[in-house]
């Protein structure tokens, strides 16, 4: 739609005024409107009457500017026996239309058109038979040459009882540029008329003229006060800029006040684009209902502010989701699997010695293989309870940020909120695994500990052994022909075994002070691991939680600049 209403405000090039400055832009507004409130409809969304009659007036739109600018359209409508169709004919100078006094006589709509010239498609658009078309061109005529372009329609009396006539009324009166409402002294207070057509139209005063006809049937005082309570009436239905004229068809008084008023709007030639005005005033009324309040709809500077989701909300997003994907827990398991692991390489002689006998220690092990069995598990995502905490974390940055909003924002940033809540699961878990270091990761410096652990070892059984050759040459004698003073002197046993305690506490002081280093260092990669988790875990905030709510929350943003220009504020 927004080609055709696009073509359709460049199509005429005539030279004319345009018919409103800013109405273009007014309507591409409203078109815009439209498309956002179509993604938004439902029990709790944008109205469907709203949107089907907003689409009806830009479709109108489009039409009518279609056609001629060079043309006004001024309906006169009435009653039975107001004196409608008389007073077409003397503004035409012909008896066009047939008159009626007591029943309805006019059928179809009547059209007397000033400057012919390109006011056929307009007339087809209309629906005025060709038949019904009577043209004001001839050389006599020169004298009216200033209400050329005015299309002068006579309507179907509005309260017939012919099928489809009151359908017609209803059709013309909101496609015609001017409306002119003819009513007589018995029936100018017409409940029907009023509320059916006057007070509907109580935001297009600017575009309706009331006529009190048959004048001539009352006297001058009788007159004004017909024209005074008339006023007062008008007034009463907000309708206080409408025009009230007093005239007769038969004698013609006040026919050329009426003349000048059909002049000023054929000269001005806004009369279309006003009408149009005032049609996209009242939709745009009713779209303001979608606004926080007036003042954001009226444009005032807080509404121009981008809205975002608060950065305390997303922080406190990332903490939730942080505790409902255990990062705690993780550094308390990555810790313990390190210093486990470690034992093998920096553990004490003994402990080392017993490890590397046995092949493993099989309690040891089964521990840290559960360790790293809970590690790798949080790959699958949270479940169960924290999948609850993930829900009400969401629950709690989406009532945060829609509470201010009318719906059906409210409701839709919180769909948005919501739109990925089944897959964040599984993204918390795959940031979590991106996380994690190595399983069988070795730092390079427990090699060197492990190296020198196992020379420790290795000093003590030989120290052992060295004591074991002492007691088989030296206490037992065990061979005549002994190598070496070093392999019988008894005396040396106190200090050889002095040396063994010596290296096996040297061995233990090496594990203590190494096992806390590794525990200074699992501290630091597990801040390390954290700080990774918690920036993957905030992307995966923003693109799963927070980008959908601030793509929603641009879309009311942009509803509400589309809104102020749709109402001419812009």
């Amino acid at each position: 739609m927004t080609s055709q209403l696009g073509a359709a405000l460049t199509a005429d090039k005539a030279p004319a005024e345009p018919p409103e400055p800013g109405l273009s832009g007014r309507l591409t507004a409203m078109e815009r409107l439209v498309q956002i409130g179509l993604a938004r409809t439902g029990p709790d969304g944008f109205s469907e009457k709203l949107l089907n009659d907003a689409e009806q007036l830009l479709a109108q739109a489009g039409q009518r500017l279609r056609m001629s600018s060079a043309h006004t359209v001024v309906a006169l409508a009435g009653g039975t026996g107001s004196g409608k169709s008389s007073l077409f004919n003397r503004l035409a100078g012909a008896d066009f239309s047939a008159v009626g006094v007591t029943r309805p006589v006019t059928r179809d709509p009547h059209a007397c058109v000033w400057g012919v010239a390109g006011s056929g498609p307009l007339l087809d658009w209309l629906g005025v038979q060709r038949r019904h078309r009577y043209a004001r061109s001839s050389a006599l005529d020169r004298g009216e040459d200033a209400m050329s372009g005015l299309i002068l329609l006579d309507l179907p009396d509005h309260d017939s009882v012919v099928s489809g006539d009151s359908g017609q009324v209803d059709r013309l009166v909101g496609l015609a540029d001017l409306m002119v409402w003819v009513l007589d002294p018995q029936k100018y207070a017409d409940a029907a008329v009023h509320r059916r057509y006057l007070v509907p139209l109580a935001g297009h005063s600017e575009v309706i003229a009331v006529v009190l006809n048959q004048a001539d049937r009352l006297t001058s005082g009788q007159a004004e006060d017909c024209v005074t309570d008339l006023r007062r009436l008008l007034d009463s239905e907000d309708l206080n800029d409408v025009r009230v004229l007093s005239t007769s068809a038969l004698t013609g008084g006040g026919i050329d006040d009426l003349r000048k008023l059909l002049i000023q709007t054929v000269s001005a030639r806004r009369a279309a684009g006003a009408r149009l005005s005032a049609d996209a005033d009242a939709i745009v009324g009713r779209f303001s209902h979608y606004a926080a309040d007036p003042a954001e709809s009226a444009g005032s500077q807080q509404a121009g502010a981008a809205r975002v989701v608060p950065q305390d909300a997303v922080n406190r997003l990332v903490e939730a989701f942080s505790q409902a994907a255990g990062v705690s827990a993780v550094g308390e398991s990555l810790q313990s699997a390190r210093e486990l692991r470690a034992l093998d390489y920096v553990g004490w002689p003994i402990g080392w010695l017993a490890e590397r006998v046995t092949g493993h220690d099989p309690a040891r092990k089964v521990r840290l293989g559960k360790l790293w069995e809970e590690l790798r598990s949080v790959t699958d995502g949270p479940s169960g309870a924290q999948q609850a905490e993930i829900d009400n974390a969401l629950t709690a940055v989406a009532d945060q940020v829609a509470a201010p909003l009318p719906r059906p924002w409210s409701r839709t940033v919180r769909s948005a909120a919501r739109s990925a809540a089944k897959e964040i699961p599984a993204a918390l878990g795959t940031a979590m695994g991106e996380s994690l270091p190595a399983e069988n990761e070795v730092t390079g410096w427990w090699r060197i500990v492990g190296a020198w652990q196992g020379l420790l070892l290795g000093c003590v059984i030989v120290g052992v052994a060295w004591l074991g050759v002492i007691v088989v040459f030296g206490v037992f004698h065990g061979a005549r022909h002994v190598p070496s003073r070093l392999f019988d002197d008894v005396s040396l046993m106190p200090w050889i075994g002095l040396m063994i305690a010596a290296i096996l506490l040297l061995g233990w002081l090496t594990a203590s002070g190494c096992m806390n280093l590794v525990r200074v260092a699992a501290e630091r990669e597990i801040q390390r691991v954290e700080a990774a988790t918690r920036s993957r875990l905030a992307k995966v905030v923003s693109e799963m939680v927070v980008t959908p709510i601030n793509q929603e929350l641009h879309e009311y943003d942009r509803f509400l600049a589309e809104l102020r220009v749709a109402a001419g504020r812009s």
